[in-house]
């Protein structure tokens, strides 16, 4: 199913500033999400002036937005908010500007015991090599191992 704009707020629970997504497919263990950086993207401003990039940490929380559109609609609580347990090796190919439109893709490989494990891809300008991928482990805090 799609969702463009707020719709997305329907099938996870990230929220603007920080959540940059305009559109979502989820189907199956699969999701897709796509990014338009507009030059008045607030990240912009800041980041640099007279030359500005996507920060990294946006592009990998972004990433893992759409991953949590894999398995967070399956899971019983809803109230939960998933947490990033782990994130494979990041290495970054290729940044990304104003003008530039991102894919993202993400793979659950299994939800169990609210332990989702998967990987992510983004791709930029309709590329076909990823200028990111990492593996991923999302886990809702209930499940989390509490270290004393």
């Amino acid at each position: 199913m799609k969702y463009i704009g707020e719709e997305i707020f329907n099938i996870i629970p990230n929220r603007p500033p920080y959540m940059i997504l305009d559109s979502l497919d989820v189907e199956g263990n699969k999701a897709v999400a796509e990014i338009i950086l507009k030059e008045d993207l607030w990240i912009f401003a800041c980041h640099y002036p007279g030359q500005p990039i996507l920060p990294l940490t946006l592009l990998v929380e972004s990433m893992t937005q759409t991953f949590s559109a894999t398995f967070f609609p399956k899971a019983e609580d809803k109230t939960e908010i998933p947490v990033i347990s782990s994130v494979g090796e990041i290495r970054l190919k290729e940044g990304s500007q104003p003008g530039d439109v991102l894919r993202l893709e993400a793979t659950l490989l299994s939800f169990k015991r609210g332990i989702a494990k998967g990987f992510c891809k983004a791709f930029k300008n309709g590329g076909e090599t990823p200028i990111l991928e990492f593996d991923i482990v999302d886990v809702l805090p209930s499940q989390m191992i509490r270290i004393r």
